[in-house]
């Protein structure tokens, strides 16, 4: 419920039912590609190589594919829940403002706005041209041709001008580019693993030997973490809410229908990759990608080629997701009170959220010549599972706090299923943490940074209620975990 001090969210967010402002144009396909897409990118092709190294064998590489995808699964169903309850715009910062109150869903909403989704958007912009698009075209990229700044930099920010014009031009029409662009790529991706499978291993290729790995908890850890980045966007649907059709409905089968596919999708992929290569050749791919280690595998320049035209095209559709979906967080915070006013709202007769997308588009910018998104990536590596796992048991707290809401869809196999992810979740949380503490390679403290931001953030908000009690509890409940993590992570190490 909303904290004491604090004004009671009477926006439209947290009504629960029709936002009269945006018109419902997302219909399930729509909604299934804007999940699907998100999804999509190039970690199924970069990270089987690591997951590989981390687990050290065939069964327990596959079995962490499957776990990435049962773990989507288990905060699909509850989002599902959510989204078909309170089909609004804004997603979490909705959800965590109705169960725990202004505060937290303040902090959520700013660290998930102005880091994750912006250094997102900015690091997959990047990306495209400073590998895919610099592979085709024969030329490097990275090198300076305006001052300090790349070719990749500066090509990277026309992408984003380019893709916030086409939301600007209205949700029906990014969302139909949206189903043409994650078809097209789940598509070429079949039929690759299926090159793959029906050529097998190649003549006179000898399969490297993956030197044995034994399994250890770590690894585990290692491996989780890699592959909830491969299957990270299955909640995109829940911010763009108050724009789909049939929420109860279509916000659920959305989420849940593309990670049974997309989890099909990779599993299929990486048993191409393995019967081309061996499990011990993709352990030892290397910097080359899967897709690419493949092709060079098979002595196929054009599916070489091709591998690449389907990275950049799987990672175009998943900035444009991003950039759809994240900007109504922005939206939905300034309806609330706990953002720019001016955000709030929308265009004529689109009745997009022009303000907040061309907000959105200059942070990112401005991230792409900083050069810092990368940093910003690792540092709310933790946040994210931490605002992830606080929308998860919004569920449940509103299961208690608000059980005559109208639910259309009920989260399936309640509450076991949802559960799980918060089991897993909270794992992941303190296996990252306890890395952070415990690692002397540079840049390890950057993922506590992030934490320290959300929680600063969090305390910020209670300060200006008049909460300095509650706030006062958070730091020192939080000091003492970390002086406590602290000490015992230099007990592990001697």
């Amino acid at each position: 419920m909303p904290e004491p001090h604090a004004p009671a969210p009477t926006d439209a967010a947290t009504q629960g039912g029709q936002d009269a402002e945006t018109p419902r144009v997302i219909g399930g396909l729509a909604g299934y590609a804007i999940v699907a897409g998100s999804m999509l990118g190039v970690g199924i092709f970069i990270l089987p190589r690591q997951i590989a190294e981390a687990v050290g064998g065939t069964t327990a590489f596959f079995a962490m594919w499957l776990v990435g995808g049962l773990f989507a699964l288990a905060g699909s169903v509850a989002c599902g829940e959510l989204g078909a309850m309170l089909p609004k715009a804004g997603g979490d910062y909705v959800f965590q403002r109705e169960a725990f109150g202004p505060s937290t869903a303040f902090a959520s909403g700013w660290v998930l706005f102005a880091a994750i989704f912006a250094g997102s958007i900015a690091s997959m912009s990047v990306a495209v041209f400073q590998y895919q698009v610099s592979g085709l075209v024969g030329t490097d990229l990275t090198a300076d041709v305006l001052g300090p700044f790349s070719g990749a930099q500066l090509l990277a920010i026309v992408l984003i001008v380019l893709l916030t014009a086409l939301n600007d031009a209205g949700t029906r029409v990014s969302a139909g580019a949206q189903i043409v662009l994650t078809l097209l790529p789940i598509a070429a991706l079949v039929v690759l693993a299926g090159v793959g499978l029906a050529s097998g291993r190649p003549d006179g290729y000898v399969a490297p030997v993956s030197p044995a790995t034994e399994l250890t908890i770590g690894g585990l850890a290692a491996g989780f973490l890699l592959v909830n980045f491969a299957f990270s966007g299955w909640i995109n649907i829940i911010y763009v809410a108050s724009e789909v059709r049939d929420p109860g409905k279509n916000v659920p089968r959305s989420m849940i229908g593309a990670t049974f596919s997309i989890t099909g999708l990779y599993l299929l992929l990486c048993l191409a990759f393995v019967v081309v290569l061996g499990f011990g050749g993709v352990a030892a791919l290397g910097w080359t990608d899967a897709g690419t280690g493949m092709a060079n595998a098979l002595g196929s320049p054009l599916l070489a080629t091709l591998v690449l035209i389907i990275i950049a095209v799987a990672i175009v559709t998943s900035v444009n997701a991003t950039v759809l979906s994240s900007a109504r967080v922005a939206y939905a915070m300034a309806k609330g009170g706990a953002f720019w006013a001016g955000a709030s709202k929308l265009s004529g007769a689109r009745k997009v959220p022009r303000r907040a997308l061309w907000l959105q588009a200059g942070l990112s910018a401005i991230l792409v010549l900083s050069g810092t998104f990368e940093a910003i990536i690792k540092m709310t590596s933790i946040a994210m599972f931490l605002t992830g796992t606080l929308t998860v048991l919004a569920m449940f707290a509103l299961r208690r706090q608000r059980p005559e809401l109208p639910r259309p869809y009920k989260a399936s196999l309640y509450p076991w299923l949802p559960g799980l992810y918060v089991v897993f979740a909270i794992a992941a949380i303190i296996a990252s943490v306890w890395e952070a503490f415990a690692s002397t390679e540079p840049g390890s403290f950057y993922p506590l940074i992030g934490v320290g931001v959300l929680v600063v953030t969090y305390v910020g908000h209670l300060l200006y209620y008049r909460r300095a009690r509650r706030a006062a509890g958070v730091v020192v409940g939080l000091l003492a975990a970390g002086l406590l993590l602290r000490q015992l992570s230099e007990w592990t190490l001697s």
